[in-house]
């Protein structure tokens, strides 16, 4: 029976839906598994599994992690940098002293840039990914960061945004008289709800990036105090629009609401670039927008209002499915498993 160590030190939603997936793809395989987490929030609403074979603890500290993973392991995973400083020294002997026979690093996020992230900071200065069996980063992350870490070549590995298919599955049909809108990062609030006010709907966002004036009209909450709350709130709406500013570089802005929404079977209004084209054919699985303007929304959503009943359900079918083919993290999983455990 083969031994694995998963260190889950980040805590987040991601990582905890990654943890579950990993456990779905090791089932009924003969290994052990062993998990040490960091995780202070209780996320009932995702439910942490039991682990085949293994345990799943809290991290309390070095010298206790030390006891606790006695004796050699056949695969230790390390998933992203910890967010708490406190996780820094285990990080570091679990990358360059734990005995392994193979050492994987996944990135689940993008790489910290220097001065963010402790743990990643040391991680540089002493090439802790240096003796890693291989590593995977993000695939519009970058490269000459990983290089950094001592990840390099044909140990560098990419892989790419995936989410839980599992758990965003669609629900039964709410109300849907509302629009959603979610994420932080390069979004501009203002237009959207200038889009959305002609078209009768309401509008729900979920943000942490609070704008100076709240929009007129719409319901505004906390993302990271509402996260048990998100699902329900994409599955529930008429549609999905991520507004992003056109100025903003990362064009995989938005992915992880796309992707979830999309697994949802919800209809997305998004920008179109280059990233998302790869994932959403316009009026085929969701829609684009070229420019960011009151006009280019109500559009989009007055395309996704027309729909009649066939088509929609057709759209929100493809929706789901490419997400299941391209963007799955069970799919992942299931590829890693295969090809390191």
């Amino acid at each position: 029976m083969k031994k694995i160590l998963l260190a889950n030190f980040a805590e987040c939603p991601e990582n905890l839906h990654f943890e579950r997936a990993y456990i779905r793809a090791l089932a009924g395989r003969k290994v052990s598994l062993d998990i040490v987490h960091d995780f202070d929030f209780d996320y009932k609403f995702i439910g942490a599994q039991v682990p085949p074979c293994g345990r799943r603890f809290k991290y309390s500290g070095l010298a206790a992690l030390k006891r606790a993973v006695r004796g050699p392991y056949d695969l230790l995973v390390l998933l992203d940098f910890p967010k708490r400083a406190r996780c820094a020294p285990a990080f570091l002997w679990l990358a360059r002293d734990l005995a392994a026979a193979k050492k994987i690093y996944i990135a689940n996020h993008l790489i910290p840039m220097p001065g963010h992230n402790m743990t990643a900071d040391l991680a540089r200065r002493f090439l802790a990914l240096e003796g890693m069996t291989a590593g995977y980063m993000l695939e519009f992350d970058d490269k000459g960061l990983w290089a950094n870490m001592g990840l390099t070549g044909e140990r560098l590995l990419r892989r790419g945004y995936a989410t839980d298919c599992e758990y965003y599955k669609p629900l039964p049909a709410g109300a849907m008289d509302y629009v959603f809108s979610a994420g932080s990062a390069g979004r501009e609030f203002d237009a959207l709800a200038a889009g959305v006010k002609n078209t009768g709907l309401g509008l729900k966002i979920f943000s942490d990036a609070k704008p100076d004036k709240l929009p007129s009209g719409a319901q505004f909450l906390p993302l990271a105090k509402n996260l048990h709350n998100l699902k329900a709130a994409a599955a529930g709406a008429r549609a999905v629009v991520i507004p992003v500013k056109d100025g903003h570089i990362n064009e995989a802005a938005g992915n992880s609401i796309a992707f979830l929404s999309m697994a949802l079977g919800r209809p997305v209004l998004t920008k179109r670039t280059p990233y998302m084209e790869r994932f959403i054919k316009d009026g085929v699985n969701g829609f684009f927008y070229s420019s960011l303007t009151p006009l280019t929304v109500a559009r989009g959503l007055n395309r996704i209002l027309s729909l009649p009943p066939s088509k929609l359900k057709a759209l929100s079918a493809a929706a789901r499915r490419t997400i299941l083919r391209s963007a799955s993290l069970d799919r992942f999983c299931g590829e890693f498993v295969r090809k390191f455990a």
